[in-house]
């Protein structure tokens, strides 16, 4: 059985996560970890106070000295980590829905655990091989509010002030306790929706994908505003729309970023994710850049292992000067500074700055035990067909095919789901839509060849 998925431990209340494996995972903490003191904290689930009570005992039994955080999103308790503990467990489960709950361990320095480290854990609560203290050296725990730190500390580092009027949706998640009270710090005019904590997520649903916010656009012509921030339920993701209400894409976000900072270091290595878009390649080696690709999931690692200065998934960025976790306060501190000081709106600003790419996701239902043989039947039939265009192909998390034209096509297992996706671009949506029926038909077809043996 293995317990951490692509962004630590997640499933459905009672199913996967319980107070039980809280409490184990609580006991393998405090008994894994060197150090003290184990911050804790929690999203608005209507679960994660009986979870967070289940964690905070097992670190009690190991002889742990417990923070407790309290509700704040997960950039918080990072940073929150770094600065007061020697390691952290958030109870989230970030943009699942409201019958999910889920725990993430930080190591002290603030990253998320390594893939290594969740082995070991994993490994530890399946042996039961906890510590137990003695009734003398079991400690206490402390409540610390560390909200005003926090928003303190996101402000020095963006170090700017803005009178932008700004829509913010905060999912009901916990984000909502910071965001439009930094954004009103930095100055800026903030109007706020589904900006109170519930756990039952009555506005939208938490994950802030197009279709979900969709209605954000709208909203956002109606009012006049010069920017829209979107956050998920733990405030780890950010989704954005310009001033004319236009989603901008995830990808154009990360490329964004990525131009800026390539150009303020005078080149270095950008770590994404393997399902992100070329624009990021073109501006990043426009800049004198190099972009390397990852497993999702993996940001963290990434920045240790090329010594990145920017890293990125769809939705989440991390700013390795301020902290080595994915951290959506400091990515809207710094989208509004950047919105100022270019002294043009976002539109204009993305339609100078990063080139357009067409790209297309769909997901093939396929039950979990058939996934691998399924990719590697998609695998040898596209990598026939498309025959010399291909220029390159990846082989993390699924295969990516790099193609001459710029192009490139993905098809992975999902991580948390029994499905394949499927995930194509191009510079053009003739090429695109060529490809994603190309690539799509190959994939249902492999799974349904599969299927029938």
């Amino acid at each position: 059985m293995k317990l951490f998925g692509t962004a630590g431990i997640r499933g459905t209340l009672w199913e996967k996560v319980t107070p039980e494996l809280a409490m184990d995972i609580g006991r393998a903490v405090g008994t894994y970890v060197d150090g003290e003191t184990v911050a804790v904290a929690r999203d608005g689930r209507t679960s994660s106070v009986m979870l967070q009570s289940a964690l905070i005992s097992g670190l009690l039994s190991t002889g742990k000295e417990v923070l407790d955080f309290g509700l704040i999103p997960t950039p918080a308790l990072a940073w929150g980590t770094r600065e007061y503990g020697d390691a952290g467990v958030m109870i989230t489960a970030s943009h699942n829905p409201p019958t999910d709950n889920g725990i993430k361990v930080f190591n002290g320095d603030g990253t998320e655990f390594y893939v290594e480290q969740e082995r070991e854990l994993e490994e530890l609560v399946f042996s039961g091989r906890f510590k137990k203290a003695e009734w003398d050296e079991i400690k206490t725990v402390k409540p610390t509010d560390i909200t005003d730190g926090y928003i303190g500390a996101v402000l020095d580092f963006v170090n700017h002030e803005t009178n932008l009027k700004v829509l913010y949706d905060g999912a009901n998640g916990a984000g909502s306790v910071v965001a439009p009270h930094m954004l009103r710090e930095m100055g800026a005019r903030v109007i706020s929706v589904n900006a109170h904590v519930d756990g039952h997520f009555p506005g939208r649903k938490p994950e802030p994908r197009y279709e979900n916010i969709a209605y954000l656009g709208e909203l956002a012509r109606e009012l006049g505003v010069d920017l829209v921030i979107v956050q998920d339920g733990d405030a780890d993701r950010i989704a954005v729309f310009d001033e004319k209400g236009n989603y901008i894409n995830e990808d154009t976000v990360i490329a964004l970023f990525a131009k800026l900072y390539v150009e303020e270091h005078g080149g270095g290595t950008v770590v994404v994710s393997i399902d992100t878009g070329s624009r990021i390649d073109h501006v990043v080696e426009k800049a004198g850049g190099k972009v390397v690709r990852i497993p999702l999931g993996q940001p963290h690692d990434g920045i240790k292992r090329y010594g990145a200065i920017f890293a990125a998934e769809p939705w989440k960025l991390v700013h390795p000067r301020f902290g080595p976790w994915i951290d959506s306060f400091v990515t809207m501190g710094l989208l509004i500074k950047l919105i100022d000081e270019r002294g043009k709106p976002l539109s204009e600003i993305i339609r100078e700055e990063i080139p357009t790419y067409y790209l297309t996701k769909k997901n093939v239902k396929c039950p979990d035990e058939f996934k691998g043989i399924a990719l590697e039947r998609a695998y040898n039939a596209l990598k026939e067909k498309l025959g010399g265009e291909v220029k390159e192909v990846l082989t993390i998390s699924g295969y990516r095919f790099q193609l001459k034209d710029g192009s490139w096509v993905l098809v992975r297992p999902s991580g948390t789901e029994p499905k394949i996706r499927v995930v194509v671009e191009a510079p053009s949506e003739k090429r695109r839509d060529e490809l994603f029926e190309l690539a799509y038909g190959t994939v249902r077809k492999a799974v349904e060849e599969v299927m029938k043996k």
